[in-house]
């Protein structure tokens, strides 16, 4: 067996495929057998944000196969990305989204940890049965984590740095928002994200703030529009109200 960039693999661990408009995850169907419930629940915010990553640059993909996760037959894990995709990856968000694919691989291993010394010991494992389907609420909730984590590293690596916290941002008050709507830590590869929801319409997007300098950031702002379509009645009134947001977070820029 060989992984995607053509090396030998003897254990392979997941894959990330295309299917049409979106990413499916593909687990080694023994360590998904054998997964345990903690461990899936800290894996599935993780394989969230690969898959948001991937899909911004599935039309470059040269094949259906977009990622790779294996352990080589030198025992060393390596992941590779599709035929020269890495070349259109800004340098820092491939090495976040790297270095989550190792950290679903140090996941994996546990698992597979945990089971041989469980048959060691003789124990027979009666864990619950995995829920397979997503659960958005709980991803969510582990991708604001995963976020305030992220914020508090770059908030330590800035005083180490002596840089002022939030370099060039004003601190977005809660006042400063649009009625009924809040802001959370969200989790991107690309740098720093903060997630906007309405009370009433959900999730209104995300705006992320990129590194592009010592001292300099961008800001990208995505809507999220969901299942519903763009010119759907509620994609525009998200819209309306995530422009306003974009335009407040836009003015705390000093």
């Amino acid at each position: 067996m060989q992984n995607i960039a053509g090396n030998d693999v003897s254990i392979f661990l997941f894959r990330f495929e295309i299917r049409g408009h979106a990413i499916d995850f593909v687990l080694n169907e023994a360590i998904a057998e054998d997964m345990y419930p903690d461990i899936d629940e800290k894996m599935k915010p993780l394989v969230h944000a690969c898959c948001e990553t991937l899909l911004r640059y599935r039309h470059l993909s040269v094949s259906n196969t977009i990622m790779d996760g294996n352990f080589l037959v030198t025992g060393e894990f390596e992941v590779m990305l599709s035929k020269g995709l890495g070349q259109h990856f800004a340098h820092d968000e491939k090495q976040r989204l790297f270095q989550d694919a190792k950290n679903i691989a140090d996941l994996l291993g546990e698992v597979m940890d945990r089971g041989t010394q469980a048959e060691k010991n003789g124990i027979q494992r009666n864990l619950p049965p995995i829920e397979h389907t997503p659960n958005p609420k709980k991803i969510k909730k582990g991708l604001e984590q995963l976020g305030k984590t992220k914020h508090q590293q770059a908030k330590r690596q800035w005083l180490a740095e002596g840089v002022p916290i939030r370099p060039g941002l004003r601190q977005l008050r809660p006042e400063d928002l649009p009625p009924h709507v809040t802001a959370s830590s969200g989790y991107d590869h690309r740098g720093l994200c903060y997630v906007f929801d309405h009370k009433t319409l959900g999730e209104l997007g995300r705006i992320v703030m990129i590194k592009a300098g010592e001292q300099e950031m961008l800001m990208q702002a995505d809507l999220y529009v969901g299942q519903e379509t763009p010119e759907s009645a509620i994609v525009k009134k998200k819209k309306a109200i995530f422009e306003e947001v974009v335009a407040t977070v836009n003015a705390c820029f000093i």
